[in-house]
């Protein structure tokens, strides 16, 4: 990924080194270069029955993808798109645990309602978002053990939800409890789920620099062949190469 990036053969670099043969040093001027690459790894928590698609510290990912984009959050929201991730067009539900989290989640709230997403948040998480943030038009979802409507299980079964960001505190780590069964009903139901804040931020980000940019009227993906992005070519005008006629 790095010598891709990079346009650095490192491997034989590192060869060449290990042999003892004659080795010219790389130069590197991240600053100058016209991409951003992004990388993100691939799970596959809908194979593996009952497991909570949390992340800890074990290694869980069964591959990685790597994408190139002209900012951070296109080359991201590419690498998302090509792990299996699904970008949501209209209900998602936030479930978030820890106090400080709610916090650095609730700015990046505020965009998904101007960009039209009806919010759907369990019960504290919704009370958060209204006395701290303002956000008034947030549908409260039962968790799974309130045998209530509109029930976090019973939407997800019909698909009535497009993203379920749901951020555990240290405790839920049960099999039995709340959030591992909206977590599992995700995965079994083939909704996108996020677990992690920071994922959750930047994916927030990313679908706001889209929205932003489509709304203009401007293009937000750039398709180009990996040689492009690494080695971008000057304009070349035909015409200019022609010898002037008097």
């Amino acid at each position: 990924f790095i010598s891709k990036t990079y346009n650095v053969n490192f491997i034989n670099m590192a060869t060449r080194i290990m042999l003892g043969l004659p080795t010219h040093p790389a130069t590197i001027q991240p600053i100058d270069m016209d991409c951003v690459a992004a990388k993100v790894p691939v799970f596959s928590f809908s194979r593996l029955k009952n497991s909570d698609p949390r992340l800890g510290v074990e290694m869980q990912s069964t591959g990685e993808v790597a994408c190139f984009g002209q900012n951070q959050y296109e080359a991201f929201l590419k690498a998302m798109l090509s792990a299996g991730f699904k970008l949501p067009t209209k209900n998602i539900l936030i479930s978030v645990g820890p106090s400080q989290q709610k916090t650095e989640i609730l700015q990046y709230a505020k965009m998904l309602v101007d960009m039209g997403f009806q919010l759907y948040a369990t019960k504290t998480t919704r009370e958060f978002f209204m006395t701290q943030g303002g956000i008034g038009n947030v549908i409260l979802a039962y968790k799974p053990g309130v045998h209530r409507e509109p029930n976090v299980l019973n939407m997800l079964k019909q698909g009535k939800l497009d993203l379920v960001i749901n951020v555990p505190d240290s405790m839920d780590s049960q099999a039995l409890s709340e959030g591992f069964k909206m977590r599992r009903a995700a995965v079994d139901s083939g909704t996108p789920v996020l677990v992690e804040i920071k994922t959750a931020i930047l994916v927030i980000m990313s679908l706001h620099r889209k929205w932003i940019r489509e709304s203009a009227g401007k293009p937000f993906w750039s398709f180009k062949s990996w040689q492009e992005y690494i080695e971008p070519r000057e304009t070349v005008n035909p015409l200019a190469a022609l010898p002037s006629v008097a």
